[in-house]
């Protein structure tokens, strides 16, 4: 992966920039997107020179990421008692301190993530009230979510009639055929 340059513009520019990436791919499938559908993975992610888990490594993460955990975000920046600081530092500590949950998705396919996210996690540290966090937060959850929504919608659900639940009846059955062979 190659290193990402800091971002040191104001937050209502990264504000903007991340804006006009919902903009792009809000009503037409992006490229990357498309290439991940069809199973180009730059990085080469994805065990045993398949895209599936690539898809379900996203899935997973872009729904946990943007309607979980970014969501809880705007949630306690409500708080009363919750300073901007530690706002910041735990949504950095969440999102791209130990594990750069944006730079795995992009890892994974989503070309500019890392890039975005990164930019995201500077532009933090030029908010003056939770206000500006509220807005520069929402507008990266809305892009992270509406990249979900792509992947969800080229997932691959019909690979799950290949897992159907089983009646304990039916175990029971298969198991006096294991037992009696």
């Amino acid at each position: 992966m190659s290193a990402i340059t800091r971002f040191t513009g104001d937050w209502r520019e990264a504000k903007a920039i991340i804006e006009k990436e919902i903009d792009r791919v809000w009503f037409d499938e992006p490229e990357e997107i498309q290439k991940i559908r069809w199973g180009v993975i730059d990085s080469g992610a994805g065990s045993g020179e398949q895209s599936f888990s690539v898809l379900v490594h996203l899935e997973a993460y872009m729904m946990l990421v943007g309607a979980d955990v970014m969501y809880r975000f705007l949630k306690i920046s409500q708080y009363e008692d919750m300073e901007l600081a530690t706002l910041n530092r735990m949504t950095r500590e969440f999102l791209t301190g130990t594990f750069n949950v944006f730079e795995f998705m992009t890892d994974l396919g989503l070309t500019n993530m890392h890039q975005v996210g990164q930019m995201y996690s500077d532009a933090l540290d030029r908010l003056t009230t939770k206000d500006d966090y509220v807005e520069l937060t929402g507008a990266m959850m809305t892009y992270v979510v509406r990249m979900h929504r792509w992947i969800h919608f080229i997932f691959p659900w019909n690979l799950g009639v290949a897992f159907p639940h089983r009646k304990p009846a039916e175990i029971q059955a298969f198991s006096k055929v294991v037992a009696a062979a």
